[in-house]
């Protein structure tokens, strides 16, 4: 039983080895970070344009409050003009004063506003920048994985014909466990035991796990999933 499973592997170790090269080529990762970027680029122009919005509408009364305290200066100033009374005219200059230091507040306000909603047009322009070049990088390296992948296929398939050939020489559970594992990314998945240890994590099993191995029995391990057995 085990030695079928073990020729599976055997030739399950050349197609996972083509596909590790073509997960881990360089092509790959960057048609994979192009497209991670582009998948999250609409989400930061989102953002973008509710914070605009927010800056835009801060804004807009800012300017309505500041037309306001410029209003009331001129009324001020001409009432001061106007007063005969030393006193009225002491207060309206102290009110006058009030007036410019909150008018000189709200100027520092907008322009605060003013450079924020700068920014935010800088930040759009970094995004359309940064989104052309992913698209660029994703069309070119996704070209390019495409045609790697393609120089590899044939040797891919001819290796899963044999698999397929192998595969109906094992038990068929045994062999559900494996491509169970193979599917989650394990590999190697199947291991010899050392002594009474786990051959892929070394740890220590229990008796009766060993006395299943003793009995020929291919098992789990505990702690790391592996199919064990006793060579």
């Amino acid at each position: 039983m085990i030695e079928e499973l073990l020729k599976y592997q055997e030739a399950d170790e050349k197609l996972h080895k083509i596909e590790t090269e073509l997960s881990e080529s360089d092509v790959r990762k960057k048609a994979v970070a192009a497209k991670k970027y582009l998948a999250g680029a609409p989400e930061s122009i989102n953002k973008l344009d509710v914070k605009a919005a927010e800056l835009y509408s801060a804004y807009e009364g800012m300017l309505n409050k500041l037309t306001a305290l410029k209003d009331q200066e001129s009324e001020f100033e001409n009432a001061v003009s106007e007063a005969e009374d030393e006193n009225a005219v002491n207060y309206l200059i102290k009110k006058t004063e009030e007036l410019l230091a909150k008018i000189k507040s709200v100027s520092a306000d907008c322009a605060k506003i003013q450079s924020d909603i700068q920014a935010v047009l800088k930040d759009y322009a970094t995004v359309a920048n940064t989104t052309k070049s992913a698209t660029a990088q994703y069309n070119e390296n996704g070209k390019l994985y495409n045609e790697l992948k393609a120089q590899k296929q044939p040797e891919m398939d001819a290796i899963k014909s044999e698999l397929e050939k192998l595969k109906a020489k094992v038990d068929p559970a045994l062999m559900a466990k494996y491509l169970e594992k193979r599917e989650k990314k394990m590999f190697p998945i199947v291991y010899a035991v050392r002594g009474e240890f786990c051959g892929a994590c070394n740890m220590q099993l229990n008796m009766a796990d060993l006395s299943k191995l003793k009995n020929g029995e291919i098992i789990e391990c505990d702690q790391c999933g592996r199919l064990i057995y006793k060579g």
